[in-house]
């Protein structure tokens, strides 16, 4: 007997309470058979039979992962909940899910949580003995990179071969920190005061922390939004305890010489995601920042108050000065009196008259010193090129009109036209000072 059968098959979802239903009609010759879940009903004045297929409850994803992060930040609303991979990214969308994840963490956790991260990482696979032993490494020796790695890989991220190699090597290189042999130190007997270098060697470790989030920084995005200088005084480390962080980075440098020349494979393995350019880049920001490290110890000299000196008195400074106070000279109708000398020391432009040899000297200060000094029997502080000496033919009507304002003065002496020579600066019984201004 012809039957037209109707395949049947249901998908019931216990949450939405959906039954979502598709269904074949074809043609077939078939036998009346028994099974289980069987059922019959007359569709057209027809007989149909379908068997029901069982269904299956959907996985709840969050009890597949480790509990997510909650930090206390207005920035969560606008940056999300920490990531997770219920489903894991395609080849093309693994570099855009990875930076986004890594800028998650780095804007909220610092170097102190990224090594309990990382530990978590071991304790979570039964590699306790390891965590305990990496909790007594210093923050400053971890790379943030790999620790949020690690932690990603909790919150459900499958890592590729060269991603689970390199964070082992990472691993396997900080448990080397903490089995190298220890110099025995006789302990003092504790003092109830508190050590002021203990702190500030405290802070330069702190600070070695931030200037490895740097590192880590130009290692993601290649550029760092902080300067190194800026960070070391943020935390006003002293002097003394920048060679604590220079020590740090100049086994960084070490390091990434060694990654360049290429014959080291545990570092190859290590820094594999890195091409030769990226790797040249690193060394040379690493000798940036050992230089800026170098440069921060003379700028905290520099700033350093110096000792007050007492002032002296501007007499006392010009007592040795020799110079003519009176000069009269009747043939060229001159009757000249020379101004105190204390009015020269300090003064940015003056006209000094050698009434032996006619010549009017014109000293103006430079643009470093801004202002003359006076030592002994010379005045300091003038432009050497801007400054100038001519012998004056006619001194009478000459000085008459050099003793104008200061702009006409100046034009009327450029438009003399005698030989210019430079001053020397030292000064005779016979020269008379004009005028200091």
């Amino acid at each position: 007997m012809n039957l037209k059968s109707l395949a049947f098959w249901g998908l019931y979802n216990e949450s939405l309470g959906i039954l979502l239903s598709v269904y074949l009609v074809f043609s077939i010759k078939v036998s009346p058979l028994k099974l289980d879940n069987n059922w019959t009903i007359i569709y057209n004045n027809e007989i149909v039979t379908g068997v029901t297929m069982a269904t299956r409850k959907p996985k709840v994803t969050s009890d597949h992962f480790i509990k997510a992060l909650n930090p206390k930040d207005v920035d969560m609303k606008y940056m999300g909940e920490e990531p997770y991979f219920p489903l894991q990214p395609d080849n093309d969308g693994r570099k855009l899910a990875l930076t986004n994840s890594f800028t998650w963490y780095n804007r909220f956790y610092g170097k102190k949580d990224a090594k309990e991260l990382l530990c978590q990482y071991l304790d979570h696979h039964n590699r306790t003995a390891d965590a305990k032993y990496l909790r007594k490494v210093h923050e400053s020796e971890y790379i943030m990179t790999l620790c949020w790695l690690a932690r990603m890989n909790l919150r459900g991220l499958e890592l590729n071969e060269h991603e689970e190699l390199t964070l082992q090597n990472e691993i396997s290189r900080l448990l080397k920190l903490v089995h190298k042999p220890e110099v025995v130190v006789k302990e003092k007997e504790p003092t109830n005061r508190p050590n002021i270098q203990e702190l500030m060697r405290e802070k330069a470790g702190e600070a070695a922390g931030e200037l490895e989030g740097l590192l880590d920084e130009y290692m993601t995005t290649g550029k760092t939004t902080q300067k190194t200088v800026d960070i070391v005084a943020k935390f006003n480390v002293m002097p003394q305890h920048i060679p604590i962080i220079v020590e740090i980075w100049k086994r960084k440098q070490e390091e990434f010489n060694e990654l360049s020349e290429g014959n080291d494979k545990d570092l190859n393995e290590a820094y594999a995601f890195l091409g030769k350019v990226q790797v040249r880049n690193l060394i040379k920001f690493v000798d940036g920042v050992l230089g800026d490290l170098n440069s921060y110890i003379s700028i905290k000299k520099a700033s350093k108050a110096p000792r007050k000196r007492k002032a002296v008195p501007v007499e006392k400074i010009v007592a040795k000065l020799k110079y003519l106070k009176e000069f009269k000279d009747p043939v060229n109708k001159l009757d000249l009196i020379s101004i105190h000398p204390t009015k020269l020391h300090g003064a940015s432009e003056a006209w000094v008259y050698d009434t032996a040899k006619r010549k009017m000297h014109h000293f103006i200060a430079d643009e470093y010193s801004k202002a003359f000094t006076v030592k002994g029997n010379t005045i300091l502080g003038f432009d050497s090129n801007a400054s100038e000496v001519k012998t004056l033919r006619k001194p009478g009507e000459q000085i008459k009109e050099l003793m104008g304002s200061k702009p006409a003065a100046r034009k009327y002496f450029k438009e003399i036209k005698a030989v210019a020579t430079a001053p020397n600066g030292r000064f005779n019984e016979n020269m008379i000072i004009l005028k200091a201004f």
